[in-house]
């Protein structure tokens, strides 16, 4: 890395301190459960990003943008769905979360394999996200680049009810409702939101439907959670668009897009159960998907499902002494499994076909993990920790007059992760870190180019993570400065073939590195101004990478930009608030052969809403400007694409309004 990026992060580091001393008073410490047990932000020996979203964030993205290390993408072309990459984990998704593992309210959203689809949440119920940067294997197993951790909206203990309208440019409509009752011990939400949008682009119409149940006991013995999540999302896909098209027209649709009328729908019942005590927590969930889309070719074009998923786990812990030394021990398990009945049919030109692939496919998963937390004295603190996970992946081929594509992968995983920290004074920690992790292939992404069924080729990929670290918090101010190296074996890449655009394969590269620079700050200036900020500086390279006849090693990884920053100035009173911010990135590759290379940009985003009391009942009435002075930007990249169909553009100027009423 340049001796200049150090230099700013220098810089940078000694501003918050000379800033943070100016406020002598103690801060109540930010309190996170990232580490499978309450703990305090600061004492944590890790990378951690707290979100609480404040007002006027309206999107997933927004939130995820505040995160230092964190990419969001695809926030307009609901087919593919919100995509995120940490530390370049799960850049490689061509749709959903990849290299992540998401939480919802304690009870995992990521399915065995390793998908993740964030369709689900409702942003309005959003109260907080904690994101693990880098690998954290050690603690929740399939999860090479990080976890998320989302908290949704309790019922509170007075009755209330909320109704939010929006409306805006691009045919974007929204209509949501909650209502949250409280009575003794026993406690109710229920929340209902529908979406529509039109989209900055031909074909990019959707639709989705979201209602989300919470019951709640709470009692001496502990906390009892009921939760329900049911969807009804209908998307069309626009495509991506070649250089060349994009010259000619930056809104329209790719042609066979159009033509075989590219769209997906999705159907889906959830249902968690999570009991929490004193000294430990229980959680189960089962749920059931089905999808449908159609992508613009024909053999094979059409794809559906039917999804079963569930699991249970839980995990304790207990303080004690040992050498005359302080020590939290966590014990945990888990077990999932999903089982999918998968079809492709042929799609003529959006009418269904002869059948082409009718396959049931499996994911079993068992892990536990055992963590040990030690204060070493008044200053230093450790934690060791080993985990053991068994994967097993399936596929049955059932349709047998092509040849029994059948196939089946097993992998025994035990990962560690080693950290120590160092309190610099009441306000400042020094750590470092070591952790080792995996990320295996979906089910989906184990589809053979030869054929149907399994593709033996691939494998998970391995990831070692060397971190170092400080961070701070006062009264005013909290920051947080890592610095990283992940070395990875078998990497796994995407690729498509000509012939099938919109379907993405996958292989496994060789060796890579990842070296980076984050920095995130959180700024009170005064009771009603507040600045927050977050910087990635991302060095990511293949070291042994070659396919097709083609060398890549030495390049740079595709899709994630070099250097990303985001920063925003808010200002907020009882009565209104206001908040800009910029989100940033530099250039960045559209394959991994880095030929054709996609500039930065910078989007500047506006909100300004008012708080109108009245016997006890709030209005609240907002507008926003979403890429203020309509810049060209590109909303998702489509990586190493054969056709060079990499791009989906943005829109420009975008305005939002709405209102939303609390009785």
């Amino acid at each position: 890395m340049p001796k200049s990026t150090y230099l700013l992060c220098l810089l940078t580091l000694a501003l918050c301190c000379n800033l943070a001393l100016a406020q002598p008073q103690e801060l109540a410490p930010l309190t996170i459960s990232a580490q499978r047990t309450p703990s305090a932000w600061l004492q944590a020996p890790l990378a951690i990003g707290v979100v609480e979203p404040g007002p006027g964030q309206q999107s997933l993205d927004q939130m995820f943008s505040q995160v230092p290390g964190v990419l969001p993408q695809s926030r307009y072309n609901l087919a593919q769905g919100l995509r995120l990459s940490v530390r370049g984990f799960g850049s490689r998704a061509s749709f959903g979360v990849r290299g992540l593992r998401v939480l919802v309210d304690g009870v995992p959203l990521t399915m065995p394999d390793g998908q993740t689809e964030l369709d689900g949440l409702d942003p309005a119920l959003i109260e907080r996200i904690e994101v693990i940067r880098g690998p954290a294997s050690m603690l929740y197993g399939n999860a090479a680049g990080g976890v998320l951790l989302i908290e949704t909206r309790e019922p509170g203990a007075e009755p209330s009810v909320r109704l939010d309208v929006t409306g805006g440019e691009l045919g974007q409509r929204r209509l949501g409702a909650q209502a949250s009752i409280g009575s003794g011990p026993f406690s109710g939400l229920l929340a209902v939101s529908g979406n529509e949008q039109d989209g900055y682009r031909e074909h990019a119409s959707a639709r989705t439907r979201t209602v989300t149940g919470k019951l709640g006991w709470d009692g001496a013995p502990g906390r009892l959670r009921l939760s329900l999540n049911v969807i009804d999302n209908q998307a069309e896909d626009p495509g991506a668009l070649t250089a060349a098209e994009l010259k000619v027209s930056r809104s329209q649709a790719a042609p066979r897009n159009l033509s075989y009328a590219a769209d997906e729908s999705i159907r889906q019942q959830r249902l968690g159960l999570s009991w929490e005590a004193d000294s430990y927590q229980l959680r189960a969930h089962a749920g059931r998907r089905e999808f449908d889309n159609r992508l613009p070719f024909t053999p094979g074009g059409q794809t559906s499902f039917d999804r079963r998923f569930g699991g249970f786990g839980g995990h304790s812990w207990f303080d004690h002494q040992g050498f005359g030394l302080d020590q939290r021990l966590t014990l945990g398990a888990e077990l999932e499994a999903q089982r999918d009945q998968r079809s492709r049919h042929d799609n003529l030109f959006g009418a269904r076909g002869a059948r082409t692939l009718h396959q049931q496919e499996q994911a079993r998963s068992a892990g536990a993990f055992l963590q040990n937390e030690l204060n070493l004295g008044e200053r230093w603190s450790a934690s060791v920790g080993v985990r053991q996970d068994h994967l097993r992946l399936e596929v049955d081929d059932r349709r047998l007059d092509d040849g029994d594509q059948s196939g089946s992968r097993t992998l025994d995983e035990t990962h560690y992760s080693a950290a120590l920290g160092y309190r610099l004074d009441p306000h400042q920690q020094l750590y470092a870190r070591l952790a080792s992790s995996f990320e295996s292939p979906t089910i989906n992404e184990l589809a053979n180019p030869a054929g149907g069924g399994f593709n033996p080729a691939l494998g998970a990929a391995q990831a070692l993570n060397r971190e170092v670290g400080i961070k701070g918090e006062w009264p005013a101010l909290r920051y947080e400065l890592a610095l990283f190296r992940i070395d990875l074996e078998d990497e796994l890449v995407p690729y498509s073939v000509a012939g099938q655009p919109g379907r993405t394969y996958y292989r496994n590269a060789g060796r890579s590195r990842r070296e980076g620079v984050e920095l995130g700050l959180h700024w009170q200036i005064d009771p009603h101004w507040r600045l927050s900020g977050a910087w990635s500086y991302s060095d990511f390279r293949f070291r042994d990478y070659q396919a097709s006849g083609q060398d890549y090693s030495g390049n740079a990884l595709a899709g994630v930009p070099r250097q990303r920053l985001f920063g925003e100035l808010a200002y907020e009173q009882s009565r209104w608030y206001a908040a800009a911010n910029v989100d940033a990135r530099s250039h960045a590759y559209a394959e991994d052969a880095n030929r054709v290379r996609v500039a930065g940009n910078a989007l500047v985003n506006l909100r300004l809403g008012m708080r109108i009391d009245a016997g006890g009942q709030r209005l609240e009435p907002w507008i926003g400007i979403d890429n203020l002075f309509g810049r060209e930007h590109f909303d998702n990249l489509r990586l190493n694409d054969a056709n060079g169909r990499f791009f989906e553009p943005g829109p420009g100027r975008t305005l939002l309004a709405g209102v939303r009423a609390e009785f």
